[in-house]
């Protein structure tokens, strides 16, 4: 019986690996299809990401309140920034605000698919 090469396992490997690497591979741009750009919205949107999650059974009852509680201090740090500012966000504030709903977004995914 001949023993596989080094160089043969591991490409016996890759050849199975990446396929599957490739399908559990997360798709932000999919995640967020059909979301709308602005703060309020998207809020609203990650609201009812939420709440599907815990409808489908993709979130337990800890997840969903990890989730929850974080959107509630992005809606509370909207308020405060927006009163800060007559009423309006600034670019910073935005573009601060849509990277903690990003990092909000993240988390929901990998909690709704490994757990946590």
């Amino acid at each position: 019986m001949k023993i596989p090469s080094l160089k043969t396992i591991v490409l016996a490997t890759a050849f199975v690996a990446a396929p599957l690497a490739a399908q559990s591979r997360w798709d932000s741009t999919t995640f967020w299809a059909g979301a709308p750009a602005g703060v309020w919205e998207r809020i609203g949107f990650m609201q009812h990401r939420i709440d599907a999650g815990v409808a489908r059974h993709k979130l337990n009852r800890t997840e969903a309140t990890r989730a929850q509680n974080e959107l509630g201090r992005i809606r509370e740090m909207t308020r405060n920034m927006r009163a800060r500012d007559g009423g309006t966000l600034n670019e910073t504030d935005r573009t601060y605000l849509q990277d903690r709903l990003d990092h909000l977004g993240n988390d929901i995914h990998w909690m709704a698919h490994n757990g946590w």
